[in-house]
């Protein structure tokens, strides 16, 4: 995964802005219009889709930022913001830690999250046959660090102009798979075919709360989130904590708390 720093004096301008853009919870569907709109103008050729939601897994929907259909392949695009914090990961780890105003805070993989949502795209265009799809996470936020191993197929940047140097790096010795007659024919099937309407929407802003509510509750009875495993007491380097049983297939830690 490659790390991108791809900033300008002339890009900082734009940086400076878009720290002062509000987190996701409270971003209007006015801004991803927005987005849409300006990648559709910035990458020749691409067609561009915001705010996609498609069928998860067991019975939950899966929601996209950005899906741009390009003649190389299909770019789902994860955003985050997080606003004057620090972001460190690890490509292998399901929870990685952000820093803000001398605090720590855990949040699940982006990473993973978007490689949920290729796995659940592909299934989606299973009729088009075998889809090359690229991962392209935007973290919007002062600095990060992620290690571990690298994918062709993924991106991880911390800005808008470096998404767009993103798009354009992680597809450049890809080969050509689709005419324009074949990429608007995958377009419009998503666009037709995704699921719209309020209702569906707020139905699956409830699943995302209960979805969450629902961990916490596991974790509270000692069972691992990600595997549904027993969490078990363990003593590292740094004291005791709780692990998954299932290690190291599964390597989920929770804080141990007197």
């Amino acid at each position: 995964i490659g790390r991108m720093k791809l900033w300008s004096e002339d890009s900082m301008g734009l940086f400076d802005f878009i720290k002062k853009i509000p987190t996701l919870n409270e971003i209007s569907g006015g801004f991803g219009e927005w987005m849409a709109k300006t990648y559709s103008n910035t990458i020749p050729g691409a067609l561009v889709l915001h705010d996609v939601l498609i069928d998860g897994a067991h019975g939950y929907t899966s929601q996209i930022d950005l899906v741009l259909v390009g003649n190389r392949g299909i770019y789902v695009v994860e955003m985050k913001m997080f606003d004057d914090a620090k972001i460190y990961g690890d490509t292998k780890k399901s929870k990685w830690n952000y820093y803000k105003h001398g605090k720590k805070y855990e949040i699940y993989s982006p990473l993973k999250q978007n490689k949920k949502h290729v796995e659940y795209l592909k299934t989606f265009l299973k009729e088009f046959g075998e889809v090359p799809c690229f991962s392209i996470i935007t973290m919007v936020c002062d600095d990060f660090k992620i290690s571990g191993e690298k994918d062709n197929y993924t991106m991880i940047c911390n800005s808008l102009p470096a998404m767009e140097r993103a798009i354009y790096k992680v597809a450049e010795d890809k080969p050509i798979v689709f005419d324009d007659t074949k990429k608007q024919e995958i377009f419009d099937y998503i666009k037709n075919n995704q699921h719209i309407g309020k209702n569906v929407r707020t139905e699956h802003k409830q699943n995302v709360i209960a979805y969450k509510e629902n961990l916490e509750e596991m974790k509270k009875q000692k069972i691992c989130p990600y595997c549904k495993s027993e969490l078990v007491l363990r003593n590292g380097k740094n004291g005791k904590f709780y692990g998954c049983k299932n290690f190291p297939k599964c390597r989920y830690t929770m804080k141990f708390e007197e």
